[in-house]
């Protein structure tokens, strides 16, 4: 039985990042014209959206100020060659897309 196993994690044009390959016990024995190992990028969007906390303007009541948080994005690409152009599909700069795919041991 395999695992997820985080290969890089760090911060990139703001945003983090966290990458992941699938590493199962077959890993040397398959041989079956893939296309390189199973990959799991999360990261966050590059807009802001506003969270599920907002004052209520006419309640008497404790106001709270306005959060804006990122949606979480987990991307599973076919293929390594597919990687770069989904990361830039949520926002990321084709350098950014290139410097994660690197990352990615093959």
């Amino acid at each position: 039985m395999g695992e997820w196993a985080t290969v890089y994690e760090d911060e990139i044009e703001g945003q983090l990042v966290t990458l992941k390959v699938y590493r199962s016990d077959q890993e040397a024995d398959d041989d079956d014209g893939d296309d390189g190992p199973a990959i799991r990028v999360t990261t966050t969007s590059a807009e802001e959206y506003p969270s599920a906390l907002e004052a209520d303007k006419d309640a008497d009541t404790l106001l709270l100020e306005r959060e804006l948080t990122k949606r979480p994005i987990t991307l599973e690409p076919y293929s390594l060659e597919d990687l770069e152009g989904e990361l830039m599909e949520v926002g990321f700069s084709p350098e950014a897309a290139a410097q994660i795919a690197s990352k990615v041991p093959v």
